[in-house]
């Protein structure tokens, strides 16, 4: 297990101070804006903020399908004045291209985040991340308008002009990236003691969204795709509203500036530049347990490109409508709101308090038993005969959701606290770098599958079952060391979004 470096020890107040504690001890009861405002409200602010950016992502997907098959399809018939049948555009020369055209728009909004998180992170803890968050949603925002209007008058604008909506993510990196600088805010301002539980709360409220979003998407699909666009487009503006009228969570200035901050540290030692941060990413490297961990972030990515593909293989293969696909989404929040918020919590507390197990040991177990759930239910999924069966594979698909929670805990604990914001931010670019790879590769394997006899539809399925077993033999080298119990035993692994 890595030790904490010399730097880390200094900056620690006690050797029992967790790795992971956002905040000194004196910081956490200190004067300041956060230390007037009691956690619980603020932790009611980040879930807010935290489920509208969640329905905002969740709510677009089955709509926006809707819209760019539209332009296509009417694109491909030459404008009819009476519009086209949904039947008609279900062929393969028109869902082909809806696959491809959807693989590289989600390439092409990655992009974004591994030219400007780390850069716009950087900026958040000399600015203030509040600040950073609400340019994120503001380029959100523009990227939706610009998709819309080209979507609206498909005989004016060709649809792949959709592509040019990633470029203005450039200002602040997409709903990724604001998740992210949501998650380093809540850090900040939670104190050590509630942490844990605050983060659980905030996750679920991921899944509450996806569960509301997704029922919402259903019904309002079918009626008009530009309903669910609409109340994507309202939540944004909402959760920028949120950001204005929230209580400051940066605290008092000599929080913004402890130790733990890369910023702080600069003004601390001038000689602390960027390489640094990248000598300490070699360095964290150098460690196995943390390399055999990093296929779990990579493979975690396919989790909802296998869902979005899902609900196009669905409506083509088992001619379920698209608005039905999209409550696949409703049972997977509904199954993960049942594991974050009340079993996993219940049991795994119970299990350290009868068996005294250590939390990385019970972390490395969910880990693996996460990824192989994952394997087992996109098999499951793609080799269902029946639509009937297809909520059983979806079942089985989603309880293997918490792997990267469970990796994010685990891979806390070979790291020091002043390592935590390169490593937050490394681990979005590294997602952002699998969503790149492998949402269009995903959707290309699914386009090329379409030529192929019905059974070989379900190709995504099979390679993403073989990535995640890959994933799971990897997760087997991964090893915790007896010694040193109480080491990395901090409350902020639980960050999983």
């Amino acid at each position: 297990m890595a030790k904490p470096s010399a730097s880390a020890r200094e900056h620690s107040s006690s050797a029992n101070t967790p790795l992971l504690s956002d905040q000194q001890p004196d910081q956490e009861s200190g004067p300041g804006p956060s230390a007037a405002t009691p956690p619980s409200v603020l932790i009611l602010y980040f879930m807010a903020i935290h489920f509208l950016l969640a329905f905002c992502e969740i709510i677009l997907v089955a709509p926006l399908i809707k819209l760019l098959e539209n332009s296509l399809c009417l694109s491909y018939y030459s404008f009819p004045v009476n519009g086209v049948q949904d039947e008609l555009c279900k062929i393969p020369d028109i869902q082909g291209p809806l696959a491809t055209l959807r693989g590289w728009k989600s390439s092409f909004d990655t992009i974004p985040v591994l030219l400007v998180a780390i850069p716009f992170g950087r900026l958040g803890d000399r600015y203030g991340r509040r600040k950073i968050l609400a340019t994120a949603l503001v380029g959100v925002a523009a990227s939706l308008c610009e998709i819309f209007v080209v979507c609206a008058f498909p005989k004016v604008f060709p649809v792949r002009l959709v592509w040019l909506s990633s470029i203005l993510l450039l200002f602040g990196g997409g709903l990724n990236s604001a998740s992210a600088y949501m998650w380093a805010m809540a850090s900040e301002v939670i104190p050590s003691k509630q942490r844990s539980h605050g983060f659980y709360y905030i996750f679920a409220a991921y899944y509450v969204a996806e569960l509301i979003a997704s029922f919402v998407a259903s019904v309002t699909t079918d009626i008009s795709p530009w309903i669910p666009c609409s109340l994507a487009m309202g939540s944004v503006i909402l959760c920028l509203i949120l950001l204005a009228v929230m209580p400051d969570p940066r605290g008092s200035l000599h929080e913004s500036e402890s130790p733990e901050s890369p910023i702080a540290e600069d003004y601390t030692s001038p000689t602390i530049t960027k390489p640094t941060a990248t000598s300490r990413l070699l360095t964290l490297l150098s460690n196995p347990n943390i390399l055999f961990t990093i296929p779990v972030f990579l493979v975690g990515i396919l989790r909802y490109t296998t869902l979005n593909v899902l609900i196009q293989y669905a409506n083509i293969r088992f001619h379920l409508p698209l608005s039905t696909g999209a409550t696949f989404y409703t049972e997977t929040a509904g199954i993960n709101i049942l594991l974050f918020l009340f079993l996993i919590p219940a049991l795994t507390s119970h299990i350290r308090t009868k068996y005294a197990l250590r939390p990385q040991t019970i972390d490395l177990f969910l880990v693996r038993t996460s990824v192989c759930l994952l394997s087992i239910g996109s098999l499951a999924i793609g080799l269902a005969p029946t639509k009937s069966l297809l909520p059983l594979g979806v079942a089985i698909f989603s309880t293997g959701f918490g792997s990267r929670v469970s990796a994010l805990s685990l891979i806390s604990t070979w790291i020091t606290p002043t390592d935590k914001a390169t490593v937050y931010a490394s681990i979005t670019v590294l997602e952002s770098l699998g969503h790149a790879v492998g949402d269009p590769g995903m959707q290309h394997i699914f386009a090329a599958s379409l030529r192929l006899d019905k059974f070989w539809l379900a190709m995504p399925f099979f390679v993403a079952a073989g990535c995640y077993c890959l994933t799971t033999i990897s997760t087997m080298f991964i090893s915790i060391e007896k010694e040193g119990e109480g080491e990395g035993e901090g409350e902020g692994g639980m960050i999983g979004s």
